[in-house]
């Protein structure tokens, strides 16, 4: 693959974390509300405006859907014809409705979820699951090629619906125990089991991930409260079933 441009908008931990994985292909240039400057010089990598970076070949919206249609409003206008413009949301479903609303036809998306961060993958990425949702046959396995054969992940081709129906159990679910046994404290004692070890490690992966994260996983997705739901009922239902006794 010859070096293209890249631009990075939204340059935070997940940024941070991806950004020496994509530079040996691109030339990447990143932009922040918040100044970054000091993050990108020592990842070898240049700061610009907004404008700047949403004009290059490649531009990757590494922001929280929270704030996704905002950029997707204010990058409308800049971004150049025939460009790539890929999200990296933990949902899918409305960030394509977003991004094929608001981004001109003569642009790509590329909807893209990488079912990793910084904490599970701080020993490297091969071998992780990447979900690429389908373009068209051609972009597909140019996108296929790229993320499986150079970058090493392991690529999961989905729907957006189908993504969305599984992260919120994948996600929604775990993240939603995650949180809830982080506020809760649970110690870590000697005397535990290979079961509650379990626990504890999901207190430790998931417990303490950005609030904007949690909140895209638990409302951005269309299917998680219904499984969130689901879930508080049967431990209600449980709880009822003990107290009887």
């Amino acid at each position: 693959m010859r070096m293209k441009s890249l631009g990075l908008i939204g340059f935070g931990n997940f940024g941070q974390f991806i950004t020496p994985y994509l530079k040996p292909y691109f030339d990447i240039t990143i932009y922040n509300k918040t100044n970054r400057e000091r993050e990108a010089e020592q990842l070898g990598v240049k700061t610009g405006t907004l404008q700047d970076v949403a004009q290059k070949d490649v531009v990757i919206l590494c922001v929280p859907v929270q704030f996704l249609e905002e950029v997707l409003v204010e990058i409308k206008d800049l971004v150049k014809k025939n460009a790539v413009v890929a999200d990296v949301s933990s949902v899918k479903v409305r960030p394509v409705e977003m991004m094929k609303k608001h981004l001109p036809n003569t642009v790509t998306i590329i909807p893209t979820h990488p079912l990793f961060g910084p904490q599970s993958g701080k020993d490297g990425i091969q071998g992780l699951n990447f979900v690429l949702c389908p373009v068209n046959p051609k972009i597909d396995q140019i996108l296929y090629r790229f993320f499986a054969s150079e970058i090493g992940l392991n690529v999961l081709k989905r729907t957006p619906e189908v993504h969305d129906q599984q992260m919120a159990y994948v996600q929604a679910l775990t993240h939603f125990i995650g949180r809830a046994v982080n506020e809760m404290d649970i110690p870590d004692v000697e005397q535990k089991t290979p079961a509650y070890q379990y626990l504890l490690n999901i207190k430790k992966n998931l417990g303490r991930d950005s609030m904007d994260l949690f909140l895209t996983i638990e409302q951005e997705n269309p299917f998680a409260k219904y499984v969130r739901d689901k879930f508080v009922d049967e431990l209600q239902k449980l709880n009822e079933r003990l107290e009887q006794f």
